[in-house]
């Protein structure tokens, strides 16, 4: 392993990679946690020299969270060495490229940070398919130098589990987000001295990591320039009332026993159980989700607030530089591994369901059920069919639908690009030819070049040098507004001489390849109704 010492005006000496036209800082704590649930600082103080030539250790997690990850792409990279810490996991990797001349001494590059998904309780900056090296030297080389930085943070019940209880002793909500924030903050302060710009931060979020990126933009102090959501909005998994989460608690105090201690024993027993223990018996039943607190998270989002461009609950609206918001073509195929003890009977039981939660407007649930293949001519002939038709509902209502809103909603006088993934997953597995969820992933960050057909790897390039120049400021293609609802659709590219992108004219229009029905029982019901149907299916309602 070749190295490299940077001398940061702050930090002192960092001891990092050389890698193929990038160097890499590794492992570089941000933040700083006195105990399992407290709130996160800034860090400070460093002795230097700082070693940042290995990857940090991550918050816990359970072991086969990235073969699971693995799984949902259908093609693998080899398995990194995992280690985990729950006071010393606030790191990030930070990935500069290779300049030359007297150019890359003086510039002030624009600057990415990328949270990644796992359902808020899993992934790891250290996940290969994560390492920016490809995509910084791509953006680079194409004349668009970006600075990669990739974040670590509390995941699961160290990053959102709260309670009455829990408040009373003083730990508040929602640390996972908090420790994002600080990550925010330390970068703004830091990233200078790697070469980047503090005042061009552009925060890059997909499924979880997207809602998340989007949940932040109810803050009402501005905490960075720009924002990509991909795979995932704050449209698509609702954060928990307060009051809903109590019951979390004591479903966590029953897992392990400590329901007849007293709250300051309780408290003490949940700080010091160890993390391995956590993650060995705390069934996958128990959600750990965002929690509205008034604070981090104000407001339960809603489809028809974030598509009003008058509604007031985003100050993002108003302080965000641009947003650029996409959703793959199947993106719901992540559902079918969380939801697949659902399938078995699905024929009778989402008929059963969509017509009990739209008792009151019949002809829509009628309508609903023959576009998605459950009645009718083209009806599904079994279980394992019509799963799938359901998770193309999920697609429609969780992902495009939220698209779509964002778009109409932003203000006219501030940025907004959308776009529409539409390349097919070209590797064996449940889901082959179809856009799955986190392939955006891969071609977003080129881990899988050598993996990919020549046109798809041609479209993967294309794919990414687009989202870097809106990380860099520029327009990759026209913004949408409400008289010209301007989007990108990308693929599909599988079997074509080169890869295949065009700029649409309609965003809610066939071009997209997106199923339009959602729209029209949106103008009918509402988007949030939909979103509740769905909801009331996954919870066996």
């Amino acid at each position: 392993m070749s190295t490299t010492t940077l001398k940061h005006p702050e930090i002192g000496e960092i001891k990092g990679q050389v890698g193929d036209g990038v160097h890499q800082f590794l492992g570089v704590q941000y933040g700083t946690i006195e105990d399992r649930f407290a709130e996160s600082k800034v860090k400070s103080s460093y002795s230097s020299p700082v070693d940042a030539t290995s990857h940090g250790p991550s918050s816990y997690y359970p072991p086969t969270a990235f073969d699971n990850e693995m799984g949902f792409i259908q093609q693998t990279l080899p398995k990194p060495v995992e280690k985990h810490s729950e006071l010393e996991c606030l790191n990030l990797n930070i990935t500069v490229p290779q300049l030359s001349g007297s150019d890359g001494a003086s510039r002030k590059l624009p600057v990415f940070i990328w949270q990644h998904g796992g359902g808020f309780i899993l992934g790891s900056n250290s996940w290969p398919h994560y390492d920016h090296a490809k995509l910084v030297k791509l953006a680079n080389e194409k004349g668009v130098p970006v600075i990669g930085v990739g974040i670590n943070f509390r995941l699961g019940l160290s990053g959102l589990l709260t309670s009455e209880e829990l408040r009373s002793h003083g730990y508040k909500t929602n640390n996972q987000f908090r420790d994002q924030r600080t990550a925010f903050k330390w970068v703004k302060e830091y990233i200078s001295g790697f070469g980047g710009d503090p005042n061009n931060i552009t925060v890059i979020g997909e499924s979880a990591g997207a809602v998340a990126t989007t949940l932040h933009l109810y803050s009402k102090e501005k905490l960075f320039n720009r924002a990509i959501a991909t795979g995932g909005s704050a449209l698509l998994v609702p954060p928990f009332p307060l009051e809903a989460y109590e019951g979390v608690y004591q479903q966590v105090l029953g897992v392990f026993g400590l329901e007849n201690l007293s709250p300051e024993d309780r408290v003490q027993k949940l700080l010091s159980i160890p993390m391995e223990d956590i993650i060995g018996k705390m069934p996958p039943n128990i959600p750990f989700l965002p929690t509205i607190d008034g604070d981090i998270i104000p407001v339960r989002p809603s489809y028809a607030a974030v598509a009003d461009p008058k509604d007031e609950t985003m100050p993002a609206k108003h302080w965000l530089d641009g947003l650029a918001i996409g959703d793959g073509q199947f993106d719901g195929s992540v559902m079918g591994f969380m939801l697949g003890h659902r399938k078995a009977n699905i024929l009778q039981t989402f008929p059963e369901s969509i017509k009990n939660s739209l008792s009151s407007s019949p002809q829509v649930a009628e309508k609903l059920l023959e576009a998605y293949g459950f009645t009718g001519p083209a009806a599904a002939k079994d279980d394992e069919a019509a799963f799938v038709n359901f998770l193309q509902f999920a697609t429609d209502i969780g992902y495009y639908a939220a698209t779509t809103s964002f778009a109409r909603g932003w203000p006219e006088n501030k940025k907004i690009f959308t776009w529409f993934f539409n390349e097919p997953n070209p590797w064996s597995g449940p889901f082959q030819g179809r856009t799955t969820h986190v392939l955006d992933v891969v071609f977003l960050f080129q881990n899988f070049n050598d993996k990919l057909p020549a046109e798809q790897r041609a479209a993967a390039e294309g794919f990414a040098v687009d989202l870097m120049k809106f990380v860099s400021g520029q327009e990759p293609w026209p913004a949408y507004s409400p008289t010209h609802k301007t989007a990108k659709v990308f693929g599909p590219s599988k079997g074509e001489s080169a890869p295949v992108t065009k700029v649409v004219d309609d965003a809610e229009g066939e071009e997209t390849k997106r199923g339009l029905v959602i729209l029209e029982l949106g103008k009918e019901v509402g988007f949030d109704k939909l979103a509740e149907v769905f909801g009331r299916f996954q919870m066996g309602m």
